[in-house]
């Protein structure tokens, strides 16, 4: 065996060494257990290219090409690597735990309706100013370098891990994390092909409402998710200038607070509350003929009585779930940001959401998911070659 040969298996070996690694840290009972169908989706599409590395390094390819080809691998992992990590660190993992429990009791609802079972959506820090979620069979290539883009965008494609960003000065103000609710609300539309239905409901309302759709159906989702704390945590983003003029995807502000206002049942008469109340009754078919409010659901009254306590320096009620004491945060700091800063609200809401998750992994591998990881992570081999 050539000195190079050798040096091509060691370097090999220590990609399949952190696949294995990330997996023995997501088993059950290990400290990213919460991500263990997410990390296992990953690692078993790569682990398609480390097999194909592997023969290919005693075939007699030149050495090079072989090399590339692990480098662009190693990109394709970067991704995601980057966004485990930082779950443990203590100072990024409070945030983050909490977070895709957001995540999660946001999509769970309608999960077990979903074509087939997905992996729930992942949570990371990002430098965008603005949170923005990646749909499984979108384009989140931008980070990576190795290849052309057009090619990049196509293997990431292949990968089946919804992805959610938000922005890294989240980390210590609680109620901006609602928006979460929204890009789970786009998750929701494309696992489960809600588009068409979406187009129907609103039918009639015309083209500017059609080009809306899916920033407006976000919208919904999340008021239903997250009750008026999201109204709260919608404005105080929109304030920032965010958003949009209504002349591309995103309504302008106004129409979107009107869209919020008349899920939450407000006296709203115009075509923004008729588009809102249009999405929230359905029926969907591709949720068992069902409105949307019946699926997801959100106790508004115990929200609004802990926000109130949370200003009070009380224990939060420990009938409350991530969802609804991540709602009164933002209820509490709209109603009196000061008093929320002196209360430590922000650290109180953190360790009564932390006490709410449980031990566990969060979904269960589905028998057809080893053989959806090994096309996928075919699909991206062929990609990188």
């Amino acid at each position: 065996m050539s000195r190079r040969v050798v040096e091509l298996h060691a370097k090999i070996a220590g990609l399949a060494a952190e696949l294995a690694a990330w997996r023995s840290l997501s088993a059950p009972g290990a400290r990213l257990e919460k991500h263990h169908t997410q990390i296992a989706a990953i690692t078993a599409a790569l682990q398609v290219a480390v097999d194909h590395l592997t023969g290919r390094a005693d075939s007699g390819d030149p050495w090079t090409a072989t090399e590339h080809l692990l480098i662009r691998t190693h990109d394709v992992l970067d991704y995601f690597r980057a966004k485990f990590a930082l779950r443990l660190a203590d100072v990024f993992a409070d945030y983050l735990t909490v977070a895709d429990e957001l995540a999660w009791e946001c999509y769970e609802p309608v999960r077990t309706y979903a074509p087939r079972w997905r992996e729930p959506p992942f949570v990371f820090l990002d430098r965008s100013a603005e949170p923005f979620s990646i749909a499984r069979g979108s384009d989140y290539a931008a980070e990576l370098i190795a290849k052309p883009q057009g090619t990049l965008r196509r293997v990431v494609e292949r990968l089946p891990v919804p992805l959610i960003g938000v922005p890294w000065f989240h980390l210590r103000h609680l109620p901006d994390a609602l928006v979460i609710a929204h890009e789970v609300g786009h998750l929701v539309e494309t696992d489960l092909g809600l588009t068409p239905t979406l187009q129907r409901l609103i039918a009639g309302s015309g083209p500017d409402w059609q080009r809306w759709l899916g920033e407006v159906f976000a919208d919904v989702y999340a008021t239903l998710a997250t009750g008026p704390g999201y109204l709260s945590a919608l404005s105080d983003f929109l304030d920032t200038g965010s958003g949009g003029t209504g002349a591309g995807a995103y309504p302008p502000p106004e129409i979107r607070l009107d869209v919020v206002r008349a899920v939450l049942g407000g006296a709203v008469r115009t075509r923004a509350a008729e588009v809102a109340r249009a999405l929230t009754a359905g029926p969907y078919p591709e949720l068992g003929g069902r409105r949307l409010d019946e699926i997801l659901t959100f106790d508004r009254d115990l929200a609004d009585r802990q926000a109130s306590a949370l200003l009070l320096r009380m224990a939060p009620d420990p009938r409350s779930n991530v969802r609804t004491l991540l709602a009164s945060a933002a209820l509490a700091f709209a109603r009196d940001p000061e008093t929320y800063q002196r209360a430590g609200t922000t650290d109180r809401v953190v360790g009564a959401a932390h006490r709410k998750i449980t031990a566990g992994v969060r979904a269960a591998v589905t028998p057809r998911a080893a053989e959806r990881d090994h096309e996928a992570g075919q699909a991206v081999l062929d990609l990188l070659r």
